[in-house]
Parts: C-alpha cells; structure tokens; sequence
C-alpha cells in the first residue's frame, strides 16, 4: 500500500473507532506483538504453447484468522464509504436499472477501482487480501457495485499487471486506476464462459496495423459504465 494512501486510511479510521477500554486495547497490542509472521513464498505459472510466464512473490503474511494494522484500515474505510454514501443510494439504483456515476467516482477517489495496481501507474498498490475485504464489505450493502469492483480488479487490472506489454501498462493501468471502468467481454450465446469454444475473431489486415473483430458477445458485466473492454475472441 502506498504511503499517501495508507495516511488516508489511518486517518479515516482513527475517526471512525472509539476505544472504549484500555485494557482490551493493550491486550490487542499484546497479541499483535507476540504473533510471529512467517516468510511465505508462492508462484503461479501458466504456460501457453510459444509463452511460458513464472510469477514468483515472497511476503510475510499472518495467519489469515487475521488481519494486519494496513488491511483494517482498508476495511474500515470501506465499511463507513458504503454505509454512509453508498447505502442510501441503494434502492434507487435498483429501481433506476443502473450505477449513479458519483457512485463509481467515489469508488476511484477512495482507491477502491486500482487496490492491486502499483503505485508508479497510480493505484493504491494494496494486497490480495485487502482488495478481498473491500469487496466482502461493499457487498454487504450492494452485491451489484460490489461484483463491478471485483471484476474491475480481479479480472482486467490483474491480467493488464501480470501479462500487458510494458506500453499496454503505462496506457491503461493509470486509467483504470483513476477513471474508466473496465467490461470483461467474455460470454458468447453458443459457448458461454467456455472460452476455448469462442466463435468471435479477430482478423489482422493487410499491412498489420489494425484487427477487424468478427462476433457476437453477450451478458458482458459492467458494459453500461465501460470505458474500456476487455474483450476475448480467436
């Protein structure tokens, strides 16, 4: 997590939480000093038929029975954005058919649309878990806004990070980041989520400067407030 972010969450939080005993409070801290954090390692590993990518991260993560100083605060803020802001607006939205656009402003102000992109593109470069927490919070309130956000980070920003060209990077981690939604333009009436049966194609012209796309998509989350697609097709 960045530093300006994790200034923001710690400010947000603190007036948020009331401490209303000492001695829990100490006991907390007593608990946290005595938990021991193991150094973890894990890769992920795909491999295509001319690619072959290796993905090794190395952290010191607690149990997952709990949750560190940083992932709280993440938490916190985004349990108090979505009862506060978010709350109110639910049932109008549900009647209305769509997101309110200051919805999804507020969602990139609070850093919530870029949680797992690196600081140097402009996200708030928090971990796994965090972006998990954010998710599991907002859903509690609005199971659709929540589902637009999981999608937007877990799907597109993560396969921009881990497999985008260093110019697909810089042109489109700093935008979804700060201000276009991304669409996940996966599904097809003949194939559904299946996408090794994918009918749509892409056909290369002539001198190799653009593709014509050939198909039909449908059930494509988070269209309607799109400003990008992430589109799949042979």
């Amino acid at each position: 997590m960045t530093s300006a972010c994790r200034a923001a969450l710690r400010a947000a939080s603190s007036m948020q939480r009331t401490i209303t005993s000492a001695s829990s409070s100490a006991a907390r801290q007593n608990i946290r000093c005595n938990v021991t954090q193991p150094s973890r390692t894990f890769s992920a590993s795909v491999v295509y038929p001319d690619i072959s990518m290796e993905h090794s991260y190395e952290q010191r993560r607690l149990p997952v029975t709990q949750f560190t100083e940083d992932e709280e605060m993440v938490r916190d803020a985004a349990r108090h954005w979505a009862n506060e802001v978010l709350r109110p607006l639910v049932r109008d939205m549900d009647n209305e058919g769509k997101t309110r656009p200051d919805v999804i402003q507020g969602l990139f102000d609070h850093g919530f649309m870029g949680m797992e992109i690196p600081e140097e593109y402009g996200g708030s470069e928090m971990n796994f878990t965090s972006a998990c927490l954010v998710v599991e919070e907002l859903s509690r309130v609005d199971p659709s806004v929540s589902i637009l956000v999981d999608i937007h980070n877990t799907l597109t920003n993560n396969a921009v990070r881990f497999w985008g060209s260093k110019e697909l990077k810089e042109k489109w981690l700093p935008r979804l980041a700060s201000e276009a939604v991304s669409s996940f333009a996966l599904s097809e009436a003949g194939s559904g989520t299946d996408a090794f049966a994918l009918k749509t194609t892409a056909t290369a012209s002539s001198d190799g400067s653009y593709y014509t796309l050939n198909g039909e998509k449908l059930w494509i989350s988070n269209s309607r407030e799109a400003g990008g697609f992430f589109l799949f097709f042979h």
